[in-house]
């Protein structure tokens, strides 16, 4: 299966998701992805702010808050097409921004190198740590510097034993379904 037919098979599968089983898929995700030492050891964590029907992250990062662990989460750059980090305190701090995407309101720069374990939103992933986003590369753009854990997380019927990648992908150490944890490194 070709990169852009894959793309679209994962977007109308998403879609096909009710409110229902995106909370339940997401409860067994966040269940699996808490039992991981590396998540329960971090500091300094990186969540990606879910949208359009992934995996929801809103009550991972209110455990990360009540652990009392830093939070960062992607900020948009479209005219550059790049993701910086920033981080939040709260909820209360978001609003819409790119791509209707919620980013914080304001701005609290964070360097990659600060974050020990940084959650990576994707269409696809496979049991290599191989990643597709969109197609545009915002997230392999970020990554690429990023000297940290990279755990994916996804629905079960989004990994796959083996995706097309290219040479600049940036591999997952792990990536985490509702089904199972993978371990890639």
């Amino acid at each position: 299966m070709i990169k852009e037919e894959l793309r679209m098979k994962m977007r109308e599968k998403r879609r096909a998701l009710t409110a229902y089983t995106v909370k339940e898929l997401s409860g067994k995700i966040e269940e699996n992805l808490l039992s991981l030492e590396c998540v329960k050891n971090a500091e300094t964590v990186c969540v990606f702010l879910s949208a359009f029907k992934e995996p929801d992250t809103s009550v991972i990062i209110e455990k990360f808050q009540e652990a009392g662990k830093k939070i960062a989460v992607p900020v948009t750059d479209t005219e550059h097409i790049s993701l910086s980090l920033s981080y939040i305190d709260g909820k209360n701090d978001l609003k819409k921004g790119a791509y209707g995407i919620n980013e914080p309101s304001v701005i609290k720069p964070v360097k990659t190198k600060d974050i020990d374990v940084m959650f990576v939103p994707g269409l696809a992933f496979d049991r290599r740590g191989g990643r597709m986003g969109f197609g545009k590369g915002y997230y392999d753009r970020l990554l690429e510097d990023a000297d940290c854990v990279k755990i994916g997380l996804c629905y079960d019927f989004q990994l796959y034993d083996r995706i097309p990648i290219q040479s600049h992908d940036v591999m997952m150490d792990f990536v985490v379904t509702d089904k199972e944890i993978v371990e890639i490194r």
